[in-house]
């Protein structure tokens, strides 16, 4: 495992130890079977939903990290909250703000429905930030021409599984300010 998924792990084992269980995580704390179910043993009860915690009790964020209305709603519900957000995950978070606030739109390169997209999605003002997953989504992009980019992946995606996408967003982006130089 790399460590940040031994860091959530850890994260959860020992919240286990010092409060008892049940420990509630928010999505399975890492993609491995094997993992959860050893956590399952042990007292930890994954849920997708903040409405399946009872009030009072201790919530850990998954590796994968959470979008800020839910770290909203569990400072609301009053539960004891560790964030176990892997820190390359914590890092892209920051970086999304960031690219934001510089006036940035973000294309951000990952898989529809991951757990990690939604959490990176949910940093930022919706609009600004678009999520690309093939060659298609690039090529439907509709943003005006001039539009200032940066991009962001999924941290479980590889260089060769983003290079591509990356290059055709470039591209896509050159021909649109080109275009709007002719007219």
């Amino acid at each position: 495992f790399c460590a940040g998924v031994d860091r959530a792990i850890e994260i959860v084992e020992r919240a286990i130890i010092k409060f008892g269980a049940p420990i509630y995580v928010r999505h399975e704390i890492v993609h491995n079977t094997y993992v959860v179910n050893d956590l399952k043993d042990k007292g930890a009860i994954f849920i997708e939903e903040l409405s399946d915690v009872p009030p009072g009790a201790t919530l850990v964020f998954s590796a994968h990290g959470v979008p800020k209305s839910v770290e909203e709603e569990a400072a609301r519900r009053g539960f004891t909250v560790f964030d176990a957000t892997c820190p390359l995950v914590s890092k892209v978070h920051r970086q999304a703000e960031r690219q934001v606030e510089a006036g940035r739109h973000i294309l951000f390169v990952g898989h529809k429905g991951h757990p990690e997209v939604i959490g990176t999605m949910g940093q930022v003002p919706e609009g600004s930030i678009t999520l690309v997953e093939t060659l298609d989504d690039v090529a439907a992009l509709d943003l005006p021409a001039g539009t200032p980019l940066a991009f962001l992946t999924q941290t479980t995606l590889s260089v060769d599984d983003t290079r591509e996408i990356v290059a055709a967003s470039e591209k896509d982006a050159a021909k649109a300010e080109e275009d709007e130089e002719e007219d």
